[in-house]
Formats: structure tokens, sequence, C-alpha cells
């Protein structure tokens, strides 16, 4: 009988442990006596702790001895997400289909403007870009030291508001922000990326996304800033065309 009454307290734990999310279960016993004690509990919102008082206090009314507790699961660090790609495109024109990869050649240094202004991390980004790029035969990004300021200042109030969003709730949208800076452009996009440590990184993450993807391979964006925050590892591509 205690090996019975042992094997319903596992199965119980395990059912327990089995759907963690339910909304609502039930632990019941059956004990060979006159009266058939059932007890109900919600466990949509208990953690391992709770559980396993719960079952502390079923197995001492029942005078089980069983010492092996429900191990709590760890916790999994959170999901590294992104937010959908924010693209604006003058009126009528629509975006061409991105072609085949073409046999890379080797990309050509850019020397219109001075990378003094940007990061170490800013800098390969735009490499790294202009590298995926240079697979389909578009021509490179120009680094835009201006737009790279904007863009940084956007990575900087993201991670000063506590937000993550194309919208910020200083600067409006990505376009309004780039007039308020004095950017002109007649095409203009944006990406942002949040927890990815390395240009690498967050490069191939937005390569892997769709939308962030139609962005750097948009053929009608010619220049490209890139705003890099450590603190929080928020990262923003500006894109125009001019």
């Amino acid at each position: 009988m205690k090996k019975k009454m042992i094997f319903s307290v596992a199965a119980a734990a395990a059912l327990l442990m089995a759907n963690p999310v339910a909304n609502k279960a039930d632990a019941a016993s059956n004990c060979p006596t006159s009266v058939q004690p059932k007890v109900n509990y919600q466990i949509g919102n208990l953690n391992c702790d709770q559980l396993n008082s719960i079952l502390q206090q079923y197995m001492q009314n029942f005078n089980i001895q069983w010492n092996v507790p429900i191990n709590c699961p760890v916790q999994q660090s959170p999901v590294q997400v992104q937010q959908p790609v924010y693209v604006q495109q003058p009126a009528g024109q629509t975006q061409q289909p991105v072609k085949a990869p073409v046999k890379q050649q080797p990309a050509k240094k850019q020397t219109t403007q001075t990378t003094s202004q940007v990061s170490a991390y800013e800098q390969k980004v735009v490499e790294l870009t202009n590298k995926e790029r240079a697979k389909y035969g578009l021509p490179a990004l120009k680094l835009d030291v201006q737009l790279s300021k904007v863009a940084r200042e956007k990575s900087r109030d993201m991670q000063a508001k506590g937000y993550f969003s194309h919208y910020s709730p200083t600067y409006g949208s990505p376009f309004d922000m780039m007039k308020q800076f004095g950017i002109t452009y007649r095409s203009a996009g944006e990406n942002i990326a949040m927890g990815q440590r390395s240009p690498e990184e967050v490069v191939q993450a937005w390569m892997n996304s769709d939308g962030h993807r139609r962005n750097i391979l948009n053929s009608s964006f010619t220049h490209i800033g890139v705003g890099y925050v450590a603190n929080g590892n928020y990262w923003t591509q500006m894109f125009i065309g001019k």
C-alpha cells in the first residue's frame, strides 16, 4: 500500500510539472478509507517552491515518506527580439526584387568620409552590410557621418527611455527624426536590434529577417548611418537614398 501511495504522489508531481502553463489542473489522491479526501489546487501561477510545499503537505497528511523535491527548471535568457523593419519609399516607387547572388568582388574602400567619428563596431557594421550587398551585385553604401549621429542618438534614446520601437517618444518616427537633424533624402529606412553582442551577430540577425534583409539589399539606398550603444547593446541602422 505504501508503494502505491508513493506512486500516486509521483504521478501527481509529474502531472503538475508536465503542464506548467495550464490555467487550471487538479491534483487528487485516491485513499482506501471510508472518506476519500480530495484537494483542488489552482496551479496556473504557482512556482516550484509552492508546488513542493503543496506536495509536502499532501504527503504529511497521509504519512508518506518521499524526500525528492521537484527540480525547478533553469530560467532561460530572454530571446533577443528585433522590431519589424520600417521603410519609406517615394510615392509610386516599388522595391525591385532581389537578384540571385553574384560572384563577390573585393569591396572598394570608402574614402569619401572620415571614419574617425564612428566607433569600430559601427564601422564594422557598415563593412559587413556592404559585404552582403556585394554578394548580390549591389553598390556599396557610403558611410554618412551625420546620419550615423542620428542613428547613435536613436540607440541612446531607446536605452535611456527604456523602449524598443521605431517610434521614439522623443523624436517621433525615424523620418521625423532625420528631418529634425537636417537629413534630406528621396527614400529612407531603419533597422533596429537589441541584445546582439557584436557587429557580426547583429548583421547576421538582420539578414535572417526578411524585412530587415530587404532594407540592407534595397537598391534605392545610397548612404548608411549606424549607431551603437554598448549599455544594453542597442543597434540602429539608418538608410537613405539621395
